[in-house]
């Protein structure tokens, strides 16, 4: 049974996190682990007892914030709710992620993200350059239905090191029992080109690129090894916001990123393309760790 580590906590990005939790246990028929990380505190109490006064108030803490995440819990997905003291909130679920063996971490947007979309707060940024498994991200706002995912999307780049990624997709989506596309963004970005030489310039590049990335995807689909062939999309636009636009999103979807490869191996680490990918995406996104073929 596959499980879900939520990092929860008692605000908005905390609910939005647990309800993507939620649907992902629904949809592989697995559970959800709800977090709470509290700070460290000392092992021997002050005379003036202030320290166990201070471990009181965080147990209280803890005890109240999982009681909301028991009453925003959907009563069809099995889960358990629990808190940890660690040195930090990333520290501690990247632990507690390796001590129960899940199968993915789950995180909530930063609130200065605009609707719909995803921005990086402290702890998202720690637990995306450590993880050694997959990080699931939702985007502010966020309000699962009460369904199961309907389909998977991994984003690609034109260039060979993109079949692993998509064979790694294709056993998410696999495992989701949902179908897989393949989708490749083209920025046709005019402030790419000194202004002699032309628009003309910008239109070559970008077609170029889109051939490489039509021959990648062709390359993924004719040594493809899962039962599905994978849908092929490409999303065009002036600039990011506008390519990832430019696709169509089912409410029920998951977004598939890879990890940089200027990251350390089998880690996550988001690089300049994902991580613009990452915050346009009007969809639950989820971070890979960097594989090989």
């Amino acid at each position: 049974m596959k499980r879900y580590l939520v990092g929860y906590s008692a605000d908005k990005g905390g609910c939005e996190a647990l309800r993507l939790g939620a649907m992902l246990a629904r949809s592989a028929g697995g559970s959800v682990v709800a977090a709470v990380i509290l700070p460290e505190t000392w092992d021997h109490p002050s005379p003036a007892m202030v320290d166990v006064e201070y471990v009181q108030f965080l147990e209280r803490h803890a005890e109240k914030t999982l009681a909301a995440a028991r009453a925003e819990m959907p009563a069809d997905v099995p889960a358990e709710f629990l808190h940890r003291h660690a040195e930090s909130a990333s520290a501690g679920l990247l632990a507690l992620a390796e001590e129960m063996g899940v199968d993915a971490i789950v995180l909530g947007s930063s609130r200065k993200a605009p609707m719909a979309r995803f921005q990086e707060g402290t702890v998202a940024t720690e637990v995306l350059r450590s993880a050694r498994i997959p990080v699931a991200l939702a985007p502010r706002g966020y309000r699962a239905p009460e369904a199961k995912l309907s389909r998977i999307t991994c984003a690609i780049a034109s260039s060979s090191d993109s079949m692993a990624l998509a064979h790694k997709a294709g056993e998410i989506a696999a495992s989701f029992h949902v179908p897989l596309r393949l989708a490749t963004f083209i920025v046709r970005d005019r402030q790419m080109y000194p202004s002699g030489a032309g628009y003309d310039v910008e239109s070559l590049v970008s077609n170029k690129f889109l051939t490489q990335a039509n021959a990648v995807h062709d390359a993924i689909r004719a040594g493809w090894r899962g039962a599905d062939l994978p849908d092929s999309v490409f999303g065009d636009g002036r600039n990011w916001k506008e390519a990832v636009g430019a696709l169509d999103w089912k409410p029920c979807e998951l977004l598939v990123i890879g990890s940089s490869r200027l990251g350390p191996l089998m880690r996550v680490f988001v690089g300049s393309n994902s991580g613009k990918i990452l915050r346009h995406a009007p969809i639950p996104r989820m971070i890979v760790p960097r594989i090989t073929e």
